[in-house]
Order: structure tokens, then sequence, then C-alpha cells
């Protein structure tokens, strides 16, 4: 990337302050520019449920961008960030997208969800999205959002595609169950997906069974019951009831493969490592849409020297276990990167902006592609890769090369 620099305006908020006011202004020191100002928007839950990854991902954005206005990368222009929190209350996602429109936000950038939730309005109003949390298949065709990660729904294929490659077919053929949420389309559109993918090779599986129990379930008996027979149960599940069946299907003696997407058992690993025990998760296998912390390559060394640079050594410590540093920092390189080419022409607006990140070309090196969109693709990783956890080790360890799922090229 050409030598740029950036801006941060902060207003510095106690954490009760978040919790009652609307929307705050964060990340660096307020100081008076004369620069271009571009206001990313970030509509995203900061003190609910999803709060301790949010909040993880966004402070690596922060540090990015601090250490980018050190460096001068941005030149012209400075970038002003403008939090709303939606507490993962989709009925302040457009009351937060109505607020801040009413702060001058030229770009914003959400969960997927909300996206879906915003389309209508945001294609209409003409206001582009930099989303890094992996988007739906139904926003892949939108030219007004884009995001860091593919759907989440397309890892289903990598991952039934990896059962018949892994499968010893001289026994029989495998059974594969799928457990989720009902009712939330997030998790139905991977279950259609698993589906679909079972449906289309007929001959590759002995069965296919599934269970979506409620939201509110805490206990896993009847499901489980169902799904003991299984040779892999596909775990698309996020949060506490990951880790509840999780430990749930192990007590009950559950003991071949749990498969999760990365939303799974990467995103919530904080939270996973803490509740379940090591031994329980040992040949768990995940999906990475990145490289991980072990993996020596250009891009982690510089996360890694960043975040030494400003964590303390126990924070350090701890975030080499989360994907957050990770997700944040190419958050970050890939707004800078965007902001910077859309400023070239010397006025910067949303319609500049989109048309800069629609002609993204990027290399991070140590990712498995270029950021290269083309025409029906609007997320900038297309590629994701396997991780199976070693109790041994006590460590994720890949287990395949990058792989692009069918439904992106593959």
């Amino acid at each position: 990337m050409s030598k740029r620099s950036v801006k941060f305006l902060a207003l510095v908020l106690s954490v009760a302050l978040l919790l009652s006011m609307p929307g705050l202004v964060a990340c660096g020191d307020e100081q008076e520019s004369e620069r271009q100002e571009v206001v990313l928007g970030y509509l995203w839950d900061l003190t609910g449920r999803a709060s301790f990854a949010v909040q993880g991902t966004y402070r690596a954005v922060c540090d990015y961008l601090d250490m980018s206005e050190k460096e001068g990368r941005l030149g012209e222009v400075e970038i002003k960030i403008v939090t709303y929190d939606t507490q993962s209350d989709p009925g302040r996602v457009v009351p937060g997208y109505l607020w801040l429109k009413g702060q001058g936000a030229q770009v914003m950038s959400c969960a997927p969800q909300d996206a879906q939730i915003l389309r209508p309005r945001f294609e209409a109003d003409h206001m582009p999205f930099l989303c890094g949390s992996a988007s739906m298949s139904s926003l892949l065709d939108s030219t007004w959002h884009f995001s860091l990660y593919p759907p989440t729904e397309s890892q289903l294929e990598v991952i039934m595609q990896w059962i018949t490659q892994e499968w010893d077919y001289s026994q029989r053929k495998p059974r594969v169950a799928f457990i989720g949420l009902g009712g939330v389309p997030y998790y139905e559109g991977q279950l259609e997906r698993a589906k679909a993918a079972y449906e289309s090779n007929p001959g590759e599986y002995e069965s296919f069974k599934w269970q979506m129990p409620p939201a509110t379930t805490t206990s896993w008996a009847t499901e489980l019951g169902r799904l003991m027979d299984s040779d892999f149960i596909i775990t698309a599940l996020s949060g506490p009831p990951l880790v509840s069946f999780t430990k749930e299907a192990r007590s009950r003696g559950y003991w071949n493969r749990l498969v999760g997407p990365f939303e799974s058992y990467l995103a919530f690993w904080s939270l996973v490592k803490d509740a379940v025990a090591s031994e329980d998760m040992d040949g768990v296998v995940t999906l990475s849409f990145g490289p991980w912390w072990d993996d020596d390559v250009p891009f982690i060394r510089e996360v890694k020297e960043l975040s030494q640079s400003l964590l303390s050594p126990a924070e350090y410590e701890a975030t080499k276990t989360q994907p957050y540093r990770i997700t944040g920092t190419a958050e970050g390189m890939v707004l800078v990167d965007v902001v910077g080419r859309a400023a070239e022409d010397g006025i910067i607006n949303s319609s500049a902006i989109r048309d800069a990140a629609a002609n993204t070309d990027m290399y991070l090196d140590g990712w498995g592609n270029e950021f290269v969109l083309s025409e029906g693709m609007n997320c900038f990783v297309q590629t994701m890769k396997l991780l199976e956890y070693k109790a041994s080790e006590g460590k994720w360890v890949s287990i395949s090369d990058w792989v692009r799922p069918p439904s992106l090229g593959g």
C-alpha cells in the first residue's frame, strides 16, 4: 500500500455513559485538522452478548489506524469513527443507522444480519458498507455492501467436502448431522447449504440428520439422543449454546467428530477454552478465513509486533488465542487502502468510497487469496482452511491448504 495517513477524532467515555448514550466518537485524540474528513459509522453490539468479540475487533481496528496515523498513510485525509451500540437488539438497528447518518457517516460497518435488515435503506441512500464480519449469501450481489469474510454458508460446502475426503469408505458411508438454532435465518441458511451438498452428492453419505431447537435451549439431551450415532456433527452454534452443547456431547459420550464454522469455535475461542476442558476439545475441527497465530507469515508477524507494542504482556498472551486482532487488523488495512484510493481524485464521498472498494487490489502475505473482487463477488476473502485442535499441543493446527468453495468460484 502507498504511504498515507489516517486521523481519528475521539471522546473517551465511561462505561456508564457508553450504556446510556446512543453513540460516541472513539479511537484517538481530538485535534484540529484541515484534512478531508471521512466519517465511518460503526453500528455494532458494544455492550450486549456479542460485545466481547466486537470490542476486541474494534480495538484492533483502532490500533491499526492509530499506527497508520503515526506513519502518515492517508496523507490529507482523516478518519473519524462514530459508534452506535446495537446491544444485539434488532430494534436498535434502523434507529442506529439513521442516527449515524445524521452524524455525517459516509461509510458504515455492521453485523451481517443487520446489513440484511438495512439493505433497502443503504442501497436507496447510496451508503457503502465495509463490514469485517462475514456477509450472508443474499448480500453477495449488493453493489453497496463489502465484507472482509465470505458468506458463512459457504463454509458448509467446504465442511461437507472435507468429510468425504476424511472418511474411510472401506467401512461404510459417513453419517452426518447438523445442530443449529431454529427460527434464525443465520443458522437456517447454513443448514440449507449443508442439505444441498448432501442432496447433490447422494452416493457420498449414508445419512444427513439435523436438529434446530429454539434459541433458548440450554439442555441438549433430546437433540443428542437423536444425533449420537452420527460420525460428524456440524456445530453451527455460537457463544454459550456452543459451550453447553460441546460439554454435554462429551459428557454423554459423543467422541466422534465435532466440526464448526469459523463463527463457532474460533470466533468464540476465548469463551470455549475457559469453559471446555482441553481434552474434550481434542479432535474438534473448525475453519479459518485467514492465517492463525502460529503461521509464520508477514501478516501475522505485523499483527504480533503491533499487538506487543500496545498491549500488556497479559493482554497479549490472552489475545493470541483469539481471532479479533487478526480480523481487526485486516479490517483496518482494507479501510486505509480504500479511503486512501477514494481520496486520490481530491473529493471523498460515499460514491467514491464505494467505487474504491469495488476496485480493491491488495495482497496480504499469508492470506489465501488476493483481495480482488469480480462481478457478483463483494467479499475480499474467498478462501478458507481447516484447523484441528490438538490437546497434546494445546493449540489449533492447520490440517488443509486454502480451499475456495464452489459458490465462490472453487
